[in-house]
Parts: C-alpha cells; sequence; structure tokens
C-alpha cells in the first residue's frame, strides 16, 4: 500500500485511490523542507531486518556484464573502458571538483519552472500541473563538510502551502544537487564506483562513471514513509565528466533495489548542469539546467501509476538576507 504520510498527504491518497483526481504527494532527496508534506527525507544509515535482506540480495551496476550495459538506453555509444586503471586519477579529480564546488558556492536562489504530471502506457506523460517558484540552495559548514539545504518559496518568498496546489500530481524535491555528493571526497569510500569508459554526450567527449551507494555505510540515504516505517532509499547511477576540466555534466541515479513495501517501485532522476556565472563573483559554478524525475508507485489494490516532473532552473542570483536593527515601534 502506499506509505501513511501527514494527514494532509493522507487525504490527497485516499482521492487519488479513486481515481482521477490526483496524488498530491511530495518527493524529496535529501534534507525535507519544513512543514507536513515531506514523506522522503535524509536520515541515518540504520538498516532494519528486513532493509538488510533486501539490499544484501540486490545487484548494483558495478557488477553489470557487457550485454547488460549495451542494454542500457545511454550507453549503446559507450567505449568500454579495458580496465579500471584511470578510475582513482578520474575519483581524485572530480573529487577535488566537487569539494571545492560546495565549498565556494554561495546561498543562491534561481527561478524554478515545474511541469509535472501521470504517464501512462503508450500514451506518454500529460501535464497536470504547472508552475513557477523561486528555489534556494542553503550551504552551511566548512570545507565541503556542512549541510545543503534546497528550500523552495512562492515567487514573492512566501513557503509553498503544498496543501493549495490542487492540479499537483507529485512534486519532486531536492533532487538538485544533493546527487554531486556522492564524489565528494568524506563519501567517496562510502559508494562503490566503476569506470565504465568515454562517450559523447551533448557534444563533448566525456568519461562515464558509475556509483552505488553502499547500504548502511552511506550516510545520507533518502528514505520513504511513515515517521515510524520509513524504508532507506539507496541509490545508483550513472555520471558524465569533462576529462579536460572534471566536471560532472550530468548525473542519472535509479534505486539499488525497489521498494515495494513502502509502495515505491522506482525512482530515476536525470540531472543536467549548465555553466552559471553569478554576480560579482568571478568563478564559473555548474548548477543544475534541467531535472527530470520520474516515479512509480503501487497502490492497495498493487496497481502501478507512473508520474513524471520536469524542473527547469535558470536566472540564478546570489541569495541575500537583509536585516535591520532599530527600536521597537510603540504599540
Amino acid at each position: 500500500m502506499l506509505p501513511q504520510a501527514s494527514s494532509c498527504t493522507m487525504a490527497a491518497i485516499r482521492r487519488f485511490l479513486r481515481l482521477p483526481v490526483p496524488l498530491f504527494l511530495v518527493l524529496v532527496f535529501g534534507p525535507s523542507p519544513p512543514g507536513p508534506a515531506s514523506t522522503l527525507r535524509a536520515q541515518g544509515t540504520q538498516l532494519t531486518p528486513q532493509e538488510s535482506r533486501l539490499y544484501r540480495d540486490a545487484r548494483s551496476l558495478i557488477d553489470w556484464t557487457p550485454h547488460q550495459i549495451r542494454s542500457d538506453h545511454e550507453l549503446r555509444k559507450l567505449r568500454p573502458a579495458e580496465s579500471q586503471q584511470e578510475l582513482p586519477a578520474i575519483l581524485r579529480e572530480v573529487g577535488e571538483q566537487v569539494a571545492t564546488f560546495f565549498r565556494d558556492l554561495p546561498d543562491t536562489t534561481c527561478t524554478e519552472e515545474v511541469r509535472a504530471g501521470p504517464c501512462g502506457l503508450g500514451v506518454g506523460c500529460r501535464t497536470t500541473f504547472e508552475d513557477k517558484f523561486r528555489y534556494l540552495v542553503l550551504l552551511h559548514g566548512e570545507n565541503g563538510m556542512g549541510l545543503m539545504t534546497e528550500y523552495r518559496t512562492d515567487m514573492k518568498g512566501h513557503p509553498v502551502d503544498y496543501q493549495k496546489l490542487a492540479d499537483l500530481a507529485v512534486l519532486t524535491y531536492g533532487f538538485a544537487l544533493a546527487p554531486l555528493d556522492h564524489f565528494n571526497p568524506p563519501n567517496l569510500t562510502a559508494s562503490r564506483f566503476r569506470y565504465f569508459g568515454r562517450q559523447e554526450a551533448d557534444g563533448k567527449e566525456t568519461h562515464v562513471v558509475g556509483f552505488a551507494e553502499i547500504p548502511g555505510v552511506y550516510g545520507g540515504p533518502g528514505e520513504f514513509g511513515p515517521e515510524n516505517r520509513q524504508a532507506a532509499l539507496f541509490v545508483q547511477g550513472l555520471a558524465w565528466i569533462d576529462p579536460t576540466t572534471h566536471q560532472i555534466l550530468r548525473i542519472r541515479t535509479w534505486l539499488l533495489a525497489p521498494r515495494t513495501d513502502v509502495g515505491l517501485v522506482s525512482l530515476v532522476t536525470l540531472v543536467e548542469y549548465s555553466a552559471v556565472h553569478l554576480p560579482d563573483i568571478p568563478t564559473t559554478f555548474w548548477l543544475p539546467a534541467t531535472v527530470t524525475v520520474t516515479s512509480v508507485m503501487v497502490d492497495a489494490k498493487l496497481n502501478q501509476h507512473q508520474f513524471r516532473n520536469v524542473h527547469r532552473y535558470s536566472d540564478y542570483k546570489l541569495f541575500r538576507v537583509q536585516s535591520r536593527i532599530g527600536p521597537v515601534p510603540k504599540k
């Protein structure tokens, strides 16, 4: 059955089970936004006995055979690596790039355009929800060891009232920068890596590196489900990396194992990055341009429902909080 989340989400789930009224459900990867609508959040790595068995039997892309590699639709033009000799140097260079990124990136805001809706077999995906938001990326800490918070507001800077988004199907959140953290040097021992080879992506030659979080070791998995029965969501994925600048150009992730025990069959993300020049800062930052999230859920009757979110980010700016100290006005 679908996860039991907050009361507002449960009401929408009950409506969803009487289609065609859309489901209201917020999926979050990484730190959760404030408010009761969050059902997927970053927590610790302690696994239940059931999760330990599930992930013990999971097979990741790290162990793919040549046939499985050729079967992946995005690796059909891959020139396979003959060995893993290049992998340590690639991880070192990319890790330095990611650590510098998290160290130097200032608090940033941008415009987020969201299009979301259900998908059907043979009919593609429909857009039943479309809106604009302000999206904030706030970093806390030093040397890439702090916390990263992605936060959404309306265009006037007010918190989003998700309960009022009547046309919403599934709204995803927090997928923009979190995938980069797999390559952050402190996290390199918490995932397995494999060098797949070279491939042209968007007209550029790239290294293709696969990664898979190690269940019980990776420190920031997502979680899905009610607070008293949350399922740890460990992921695996592919990264396309510029061999000259060591910049990650795109990342695709998916679940290491389905979590049908809490109603989540699959969760696939594709993040595409582009160069951004922030005002008054000489450094060029590669920030998300487009994030596509496709989720498949199963209801109590074992019917599967697929949803897709497309997030487009533009107009990046520095985020500054202004405050003023003065006398308290008399009543």
